[in-house]
């Protein structure tokens, strides 16, 4: 993508972050020329970067955009597989599981890999991949078979993470992949709520398809999870879940938004209940600045109530986001306290 046009997609996405509301659609008509797959890719990654910095509120408004959009827009423009040997694939993908059995989790050397053949990370490298991963796995043992689904998945996370190419097509990659170990896990353990768990961080960033129906599979995925990370055998992991499940209710589309917000409100709060100030400080303030985010919106209750709750938040969340340590913490959560 040219410099350039990354810069207007930044600059598009700015404008329509900070515009009176019922103003998006004129704006969107007259930057028309920059609606095209990329723009959705950037709107992602510049969802998922606020959504992990506690702005949940423009993470939800670009993911609902990227759903109208989706609609619109060709995602399969970037797709060149027609062309290309099945065998090249296979032979890709085997380099790639071979580098990450030897590579000690070491991402940079999976993503240079990628770099070099992202014109490979399309429809058909998922297709691919599932033939691979049934060749592989066919008559070994168990303990082999876990060792290969291992690889998968850790491939899977490291193109779910890699920047280049057409993010659309490696999420779905990624989701692709997480299935195929979810099918060589054994259900209701340890390692199948982890692939649950990071099936449903993919589902929660993916471009194509319905967002509503995205976030439902999400949610469902992350409850299933619940039903293996229990508060006393897997405390931290309970905490992780529950935390990932008020992120999705905050963005839920279905439902009552005055209910959806009431969850996402509870699931903090249960996480916080492992999650404290004095063992995990950094993830406790970012709980409290949600927390503060989900008070804001919150519709039931009484406005001021609501909002009083919100400043306390905030002001929690800034004994630990210093100015000195977190200055762009420290800078967004002043501004949500002078809304407050």
């Amino acid at each position: 993508m040219e410099e350039s046009r990354a810069q207007a997609y930044l600059e598009l996405i700015h404008t329509l972050l900070n515009c009176p509301n019922g103003e998006e659609p004129q704006i969107l008509q007259d930057n028309s020329e920059l609606l095209d797959v990329h723009f959705l890719e950037t709107c992602e990654l510049v969802a998922e970067k606020m959504a992990q910095q506690g702005g949940q509120n423009g993470a939800s408004f670009l993911r609902n955009l990227i759903a109208q959009l989706v609609q619109l827009i060709d995602t399969n423009d970037g797709d060149n597989s027609a062309g290309e040997n099945p065998q090249e694939y296979a032979n890709f993908i085997l380099e790639l599981l071979q580098a990450e059995d030897g590579s000690n989790s070491n991402t940079g050397v999976i993503h240079s890999m990628l770099a070099e053949r992202k014109h490979l990370l399309n429809a058909r490298f998922s297709d691919i991949l599932e033939q691979v991963v049934e060749r592989l796995v066919g008559g070994e043992n168990a303990k082999t078979i876990d060792s290969i689904v291992s690889l998968v998945e850790d491939l899977s996370i490291n193109i779910s993470n890699f920047s280049g190419g057409n993010r659309a097509d490696n999420i779905e990659i990624a989701l692709a992949g997480y299935q195929l170990v979810l099918n060589n896990r054994q259900p209701g353990s340890e390692k199948f709520a982890q692939t649950q768990n990071n099936l449903a961080a993919a589902y929660i960033t993916r471009i194509k398809g319905s967002r509503a129906e995205n976030v439902e599979m999400a949610i469902a995925l992350y409850g299933a999870a619940l039903t293996v990370y229990t508060l006393e055998a897997f405390p931290e992991d309970w905490a992780r879940t529950q935390n990932n499940l008020a992120a999705a209710y905050a963005n839920r589309i279905n439902g009552s938004r005055a209910e959806n917000i009431d969850r996402a409100i509870a699931f903090f709060e249960a996480a916080l209940s492992v999650r404290t100030r004095q063992q995990f400080p950094e993830d406790w303030a970012m709980i409290q600045y949600n927390l503060g985010n989900a008070y804001y919106d919150r519709i039931n209750g009484s406005r001021d109530e609501n909002l009083e709750k919100a400043r306390s938040f905030y002001e929690a969340a800034l004994t630990v986001y210093t100015r000195e340590n977190f200055p762009e913490y420290w800078a967004m959560i002043q501004k949500k306290l002078a809304n407050a």
